[in-house]
């Protein structure tokens, strides 16, 4: 801002000093020469005129000096102001500072807190290496001993006490190689060491058949049997999910925390311990998030699956749960890492590196998809026991990461109060058959045999993995209640590829 400049009355300054020169030369006209002109100018009535305008010359610097000092006066309220919201931003720079000053602290206490953690973290890590690999040198002796013993013992029993110690000498070996996992500076190269073993092994049986039990080792094994062994201590019934018999290269077995599904069995090379700890630690992940309460839902158990495709197994786990953000999908499998924060806990950081390292030392191939609600349109036709044939149509639509049912715009009903979590229908007779089309399903599903049935759910099957609906069926006398009710499949699904024993038979020739 341009300071206001302040004028001396210079004008009436002068003025005066004319006029007082003058007055003094009236009262010494010796002074100057009597001439015609001087003698004009010392008349009285010209010294009026000069007063008279002394005064006009005096009001016309006071004007400038008022008008300069109201000038003076706003510009001095803007300087006041200016100060004001100086003083102001100061201080709020001063809060603002206190602010920051207090985040980094907590940032430097939380920074502090996390090192601490990781350095014990390290450390514990450190200190079960030492402790595994002690276990392992000292155990020599000890393990020689109880595997002598199990395989003398089975000389001379029964068979199922025959099934049982070799059920135990098998647990005794998974213990041994878990410490071997354990100890290894690479659990990546480890396992690829043993691989590499096995196909050695693998193709001198292909070459020489009749030798091949002279292999100090079996190189190959089969990933369902695998996967039965990982099931075995987590689940809570092994009748109910069919693992206390033989399992068939295809088949579908499934209880209130899985839904197992053998499209078909891979031949793998290596160590089947390995396998089974991969996919241990695969499935303990998704049965944690999976029991949430947040998102525990009967209908969608962690579903598994497991096929051969073009020479690859495939093994598919899903579970539901919250999804893997982006900046997420590399840290995920990192030592230590874990996102576990629900109730205050804190996983360790172990399962999904074990996944990851393993799958690495089968020179397999491990990736993640995050699955979504879908739309659709689902159309049901309906049979009742009287022989009327109805049809009812419903979308399935996303809302707020919700699946919602949503009906037709219809003339009586707004659209807002047409999306509800499911809808019914009441009908006048028994319901006798249900045929149901959907956008996205190849091929209709139909549910038949209801006449005689009162109470009955029924699962969508279009989908092996998930089910996107259900139906409640509730049969009386004379009538019939009908309710569709969509599910929530928002969760995690993980993709696991190798490369079975005849694919790198294929790929050497």
């Amino acid at each position: 801002m341009k300071p206001v400049r302040l004028h001396y009355p210079w004008l009436s300054t002068l003025g005066a000093l004319l006029i007082v020169s003058w007055q003094f030369v009236l009262m010494h006209p010796q002074l100057i020469d009597s001439n015609r002109l001087t003698q004009q100018l010392l008349r009285q009535d010209y010294l009026l005129i000069a007063a008279i305008g002394l005064l006009l010359l005096i009001i016309y610097d006071a004007r400038r000096f008022i008008q300069a000092k109201r000038r003076y006066q706003h510009q001095l309220q803007q300087y006041s102001k200016q100060i004001g919201e100086l003083s102001d931003s100061k201080r709020e720079l001063g809060t603002r500072a206190r602010t920051y000053s207090d985040h980094a602290d907590k940032l430097k206490m939380f920074i502090s807190e996390r090192l601490l953690e990781y350095i014990e973290y390290d450390e514990k890590f450190l200190h079960f290496k030492n402790i595994a690999s002690e276990v392992r040198h000292n155990g020599v002796i000890s393990y020689d001993r109880v595997q002598t013993a199990l395989k003398q013992a089975q000389l001379g029993c029964t068979e199922d006490e025959e099934q049982n110690y070799r059920e135990a000498a098998d647990s005794l070996l998974y213990l041994w190689d878990l410490l071997d996992l354990s100890t290894t500076d690479n659990i990546a190269l480890h396992v690829t060491n043993r691989i590499y073993d096995s196909e050695e092994h693998y193709f001198q049986a292909q070459l020489n058949p009749t030798e091949a039990e002279l292999a100090p080792f079996k190189p190959t094994f089969e990933m369902s049997h695998a996967l039965r062994r990982a099931l075995l201590p987590i689940v809570e019934n092994a009748d109910v999910i069919g693992l206390n018999q033989a399992w068939p290269q295809t088949g579908c077995y499934s209880d209130d925390q899985f839904k197992v599904m053998l499209r078909s069995d891979s031949v793998m090379l290596g160590n089947e311990n390995h396998m089974v700890l991969l996919i241990e630690n695969l499935l303990n992940n998704a049965l944690f998030y999976a029991r949430q309460k947040a998102v525990r839902q009967q209908h969608n158990p962690v579903a598994i699956s497991l096929t051969e495709e073009h020479g690859e197994g495939f093994l598919r786990v899903y579970n539901r749960g919250p999804h893997i953000d982006a900046d997420e999908r590399d840290k995920i499998y990192q030592l230590g890492f874990s996102s576990r924060r629900i109730r205050e806990h804190h996983g360790k950081g172990l399962g999904l590196y074990f996944v990851h390292e393993i799958t690495r030392g089968f020179e397999g191939n491990i990736d993640f998809e995050n699955i979504d609600n879908r739309r659709d349109s689902v159309s049901l036709s309906i049979k009742l026991t009287n022989g009327e044939l109805l049809r009812e149509e419903i979308s399935i639509v996303d809302i707020a990461g919700r699946p919602m049912c949503q009906l037709l715009a219809g003339e009586e009903q707004p659209v807002e109060e047409q999306v509800s979590k499911r809808h019914e229908w009441s009908y006048n007779s028994p319901i006798a058959s249900i045929e149901v089309s959907s956008e996205t399903a190849g091929k209709p599903q139909v549910i038949s045999e209801l006449a005689g049935a009162e109470n009955s759910s029924h699962i969508d099957n279009a989908d092996p993995m998930r089910a996107y609906w259900m139906l409640d069926i509730k049969n009386r006398k004379r009538s019939s209640t009908l309710r569709f009710v969509p599910l929530d499949v928002r969760g995690v699904e993980f993709v696991l590829r190798f490369a079975s024993a005849s694919s790198r038979l294929d790929h050497q020739d």
